[in-house]
């Protein structure tokens, strides 16, 4: 062989065999999957960051042709890994909890969501976040203690049984643990609870999460320990019942005219022992506009929209409707108060109404169904009559109680065949259709009252509520 080919030979060899680096290679970072619909700009907007970047990052040469089912490094978070995926924030949790349970830092996932104020996550709020396969990562079971006031690290540490060495540091992310007051401390171990809240909560739900106008909202709390709690959302008070010793529900309606937007949850902790304040906790909770429509009523009779007169009768009824009494006495779902007409409807909750060509200065807080004078009006539950007699707008009328500040109420009837103290069976017949009070017609208007709230009644009829 000729030195020339030689040399050429060898020279080949050696530039083979030097590895290629080239913009082949991809950025290192969080996988986001390609779902239908998608494009570079609508994923490029979510993430924060640019069509270009995205293609550079990807090897992309055409950012028109994406196609569903494509994983996607996101570039600039080199120190998140694993699949994106979006979830509500549940009630308890906060950037703390969330960055322990998917081992990313807080300030992770604060750019990764671009979160303007990050101290402070809604209830229901979207957030994404990686999903890691277990096996290739650990993840530290925790539980949340409460420091009592003045007590150290050590004090605390010797008090629950527990190496005061191992609250030094905790996770991959080296959270450092002081001692504040009125804060939770992270511990190692514990029984999986995920949320912000400390022991003794073992589970705080929200449903729904997000609520909206003339809904009703049930709160669950569960306990592994001695205490009680109350609560307030918005200025409203929360009514805490016990299921058990353990396990708490309060109802509470969403006022139909309730501005949409976040009003603040408050839950607070008292030991069973002198009722002293152990933790306070608040959360914002998101009320989303009901979607109601609107509708003039003409012909009603001029004293029944008189301020002088409505006043002074919803202020009774409010009243009257605003105790929330221990005993429950219904179960799962309410029947309507009518065997007929039931699929249809003369005016449905929370239409915003005019009277006599008047403004929109009304709601409708019932639901009004199809019947002749002398139609039998059924009781929906089991309950205590509470008010049975004539009222100038609600004409002859009718409230059961259902216990936990569950209320339903029958208006404009011809009859009525109960007394207040009375008890009453689901299908019991309680009165009859009639057309007094401010009505143009007969029917039966319904109504169901939460905490204090009038709510649509057609949610106590569709699912069993708490």
């Amino acid at each position: 062989m000729k030195l020339g080919t030689r040399i050429i030979l060898i020279s080949l060899i050696f530039v083979l065999a030097i590895p290629i680096s080239s913009g082949l290679a991809q950025e290192s970072g969080p996988i986001y999957i390609v779902q239908p619909g998608d494009t570079l700009t609508y994923i490029a907007a979510v993430f924060g960051t640019t069509v270009e970047a995205l293609a550079v990052a990807n090897n992309i040469d055409d950012p028109s042709l994406l196609i569903p089912g494509t994983e996607l490094v996101i570039p600039g978070f080199g120190d998140i890994s694993g699949v994106l995926t979006f979830r509500a924030v549940d009630f308890g949790e906060n950037l703390l909890s969330l960055s322990l349970r998917y081992g990313v830092s807080i300030d992770g996932l604060a750019r990764l969501n671009r979160l303007v104020s990050p101290g402070q996550l809604y209830a229901g709020q979207p957030l994404i976040v990686p999903e890691m396969d277990e096996a290739a990562f650990d993840i530290p079971q925790v539980s949340l203690l409460l420091p009592k006031l003045g007590e150290s690290k050590l004090e605390m540490a010797v008090r629950v049984g527990i190496n005061p060495w191992s609250l030094d540091t905790l996770g991959k992310n080296g959270i450092k643990l002081w001692i504040v007051p009125d804060a939770p401390v992270v511990s190692p171990g514990g029984d999986g609870w995920s949320g912000a809240l400390p022991a003794p909560y073992v589970e705080v739900t929200v449903d729904p999460l997000l609520t909206a106008q003339g809904r009703t909202t049930v709160f669950r709390v569960g306990l592994n320990g001695a205490g009680w709690v109350s609560g307030m959302l918005g200025d409203r008070r929360l009514n805490f019942f016990s299921q058990d010793d353990r396990n708490y529900v309060a109802l509470q309606g969403i006022h139909a005219m309730e501005n949409p937007g976040l009003y603040t949850c408050e839950l607070n902790l008292y030991s069973t022992e002198g009722g002293e304040l152990i933790y306070a906790f608040s959360q914002p909770i998101r009320v989303l506009d009901g979607g109601y429509g609107f509708e003039n009523i003409n012909g009603v009779p001029a004293e029944t929209i008189d301020p002088e007169v409505t006043g002074p009768e919803r202020a009774m009824v409010e009243g009257m409707l605003a105790e929330a009494t221990q005993e429950k006495y219904w179960e799962g779902p309410f029947q309507f108060p009518s065997n007929y007409y039931t699929e249809s409807f003369v005016s449905i909750f929370g239409t915003r109404r005019s009277y006599n060509w008047g403004a929109f200065d009304y709601y409708h807080t019932g639901l009004d169904l199809y019947g002749s004078v002398g139609l039998s009006i059924l009781a929906p539950a089991p309950g205590r009559i509470v008010f049975a007699g004539p009222l100038i707008v609600r004409g002859n009328a009718t409230y059961i109680d259902h216990g936990w500040g569950v209320y339903s109420g029958y208006f404009h009837q011809s009859k009525i065949f109960v007394s207040v103290g009375d008890l009453v069976e689901t299908g019991q017949v309680i009165g009859e259709v009639g057309n007094t009070g401010r009505s143009t017609g007969a029917h039966l208007h319904w109504e169901i009252w939460v905490g204090g709230v009038p709510v649509d009644p057609l949610e106590w009829v569709e699912k069993g509520l708490p």
